[in-house]
């Protein structure tokens, strides 16, 4: 695993210069992401990359992750893969200043407040966040049915049974 340093002192000249920062990191490390993950005991990758360029006489931040992230399906409850690709620039403001409307022409980049120390896995945590899929699901999989002493119908076929005893005894 890479051991960059994951925070850029001055994004804006970090941007001018048009540097790149490159690494991998473990999913589990970023706590908000952490807690949409199973918990398998080994590591989950994330490989990121960080591009910094100006346009237009503005800084900008490319933020670029990719993982395979192992979730819990909402239909079966198990484990499932989901492949994550995150993409996106942010517009460089820096703290103190008004953010840009949100009624912007492009909408092709984010503004983000960014002043010393700019945190680079928060960036990416943010990123990966919003790429997850809201109820990661296997592709091919069904909710699991009442298998006990041989019964095969649904658990909602019992509460239809229920209903009609009720009824009956009223």
């Amino acid at each position: 695993m890479s051991h960059q340093p994951l925070v850029i002192p001055d994004p804006f000249e970090f941007a001018r210069r048009g540097d790149t920062l490159v690494g991998e990191l473990d999913a589990r490390s970023l706590p908000r992401l952490a807690e949409r993950l199973r918990d398998l005991g080994v590591a989950q990758l994330v490989n990121y990359e960080l591009n910094g360029f100006r346009q237009d006489e503005e800084s900008f931040l490319e933020v670029q992750a990719s993982a395979l992230l192992t979730m819990q399906c909402q239909r079966c409850l198990g484990d499932v893969q989901c492949a994550v690709d995150a993409m996106s620039r942010l517009l460089l403001v820096p703290s103190g200043m008004p953010l840009p409307d949100e009624d912007l022409e492009e909408d092709d980049f984010d503004p983000v407040h960014a002043g010393r120390d700019f945190d680079v896995l928060g960036a990416i945590e943010e990123e990966l966040l919003l790429a997850l899929p809201l109820a990661p699901t296997h592709e091919d999989c069904s909710v699991p049915v009442a298998k006990e002493n041989g019964d095969d119908r649904s658990p909602f076929a019992l509460l239809k049974g229920l209903k009609t005893t009720s009824q009956r005894e009223s």
